[in-house]
């Protein structure tokens, strides 16, 4: 699968989702008077957490197709 297509993009786009929800959930927790131990924070935490992380790796994954093309 080459570098860039839909594959790759659409797992940019779902991860991108993910932290976005994840900062909804923080602020309506915060918005609401959670604090940093409330469950909905650390599930707002996770969310931006794994949006974050999965973009990282599917850009190192792309990455490292560019350099050693099949």
């Amino acid at each position: 699968m080459r570098s860039g297509g839909v594959y790759d993009r659409s797992i940019r786009v779902f991860s991108a989702v993910y932290a976005v929800i994840g900062v909804v959930i923080l602020v309506m927790t915060l918005a609401r008077g959670g604090g940093p131990t409330s469950v909905g924070f650390l599930i707002g935490l996770a969310f931006v957490g794994v949006g974050i992380g999965r973009y990282l790796v599917q850009r190192r994954i792309a990455q490292s197709r560019e350099q050693d093309p099949e």
